[in-house]
């Protein structure tokens, strides 16, 4: 198993197949969270192997909020926001919200992995947030990298 993980945020695990074939060609692992309770518990249970997250945004942009809330956390792994919303728009909401990257779907795997690359190798050292009131969910699934 990898020692990194990217945590992928998609309600319908639509982007599951893109993240793997990044993780792959970053060399990291991928755990899938279906909802930002789901992410929130990845990253307390995980928060020293999660180097990024990427966050798919869905239309009704419920996913914001998993930014709004992470936010005032001192430290956190970067995020890469993945739209099929108007990318130029949705940059400007993201970014001032704390992602890293907006990137409008469909991104090729060759710009999502470069992405990924440069998050990770310009993130800062991680520190756990402590957050009593976060509950783990020890059966989330973890997807290996393998194509």
């Amino acid at each position: 198993m990898q020692d990194q993980l990217i945590l992928l945020v998609d309600k319908d695990a639509d982007c599951a197949a893109l993240i793997l074939e990044a993780g792959a060609r970053t060399g990291c692992g991928v755990r899938l969270a279906r909802d930002s309770g789901d992410a929130l518990a990845a990253m307390r249970r995980e928060f020293d192997r999660i180097c990024c997250i990427v966050l798919d945004l869905d239309p009704d942009t419920r996913g914001l909020a998993l930014l709004k809330a992470i936010q005032p956390l001192r430290h956190t792994p970067p995020v890469i926001v993945l739209t099929s919303l108007e990318p130029s728009q949705m940059a400007t909401m993201a970014i001032r919200l704390g992602a890293a990257q907006c990137l409008g779907k469909p991104v090729p795997i060759e710009q999502l992995a470069a992405a990924i690359k440069q998050i990770v190798g310009s993130a800062p050292d991680q520190v756990r947030p402590s957050d009593p009131e976060v509950d783990c969910d020890p059966g989330a699934a973890v997807l290996p990298c393998v194509l």
